[in-house]
């Protein structure tokens, strides 16, 4: 079990089930899960203003209430289709067609999804990202000292340089100064 900085343990749980259909592990492909966003978002929120925190307590707790509502069950429970019916619900709640999304979710919602993307697609370090899954998926080399002039030149597949962290980075530093 992971130990959590700022979220509890139900609260994770409901978020990483957002993070995933935001997401989803898909034809083979990492998803948010995989690549452990909810790592991301637990230290991201763990180091923000009280502000955010909130927002994150009280959307899980509005979005369990309001599946509740809908479906019988809280939202990490609810089956994929489901699970999607209900954000898609979530998403529109600005237009007069779901006027019955409580008013914090639509908050909530954009800021999982902005946390989901960043975790996807950060350092490592900072939680998410685990084990380059994100950079391996859309071929991003990540942090790299520089590029050589085969490697700048227009349709050069850059799925072929090794893939390096700021970790990796920082070792090579310390190599490089034994």
């Amino acid at each position: 079990m992971t130990q959590w900085q700022f979220l509890t343990q139900a609260e994770a749980e409901t978020i990483e089930a957002v993070c995933e259909r935001i997401f989803p592990n898909d034809d083979g492909r990492a998803g948010a899960r995989d690549a452990r966003v909810i790592v991301f978002i637990d230290r991201a929120a763990a180091d923000e203003d009280e502000a955010l925190r909130l927002c994150y307590r009280e959307g899980v707790q509005a979005l369990n209430a309001f599946s509740n509502d809908v479906y019988g069950s809280p939202f990490a429970k609810l089956s994929g289709d489901a699970a999607d019916s209900l954000l898609e619900r979530i998403e529109n709640a600005e237009s007069s067609t779901h006027p019955d999304v409580p008013h914090p979710l639509a908050t909530f919602f954009a800021l999982v999804w902005e946390h989901t993307i960043q975790g996807m697609f950060c350092d490592p370090k900072y939680g998410g990202n685990h084990d380059t899954l994100g950079w391996q998926l859309v071929g991003f080399p990540g942090a790299q000292w520089g590029y050589n002039a085969e490697q700048m030149k227009p349709g050069f597949d850059s799925t072929i340089i090794p893939i390096k962290s700021l970790e990796d980075l920082r070792n090579e530093l310390r190599g490089a100064n034994a």
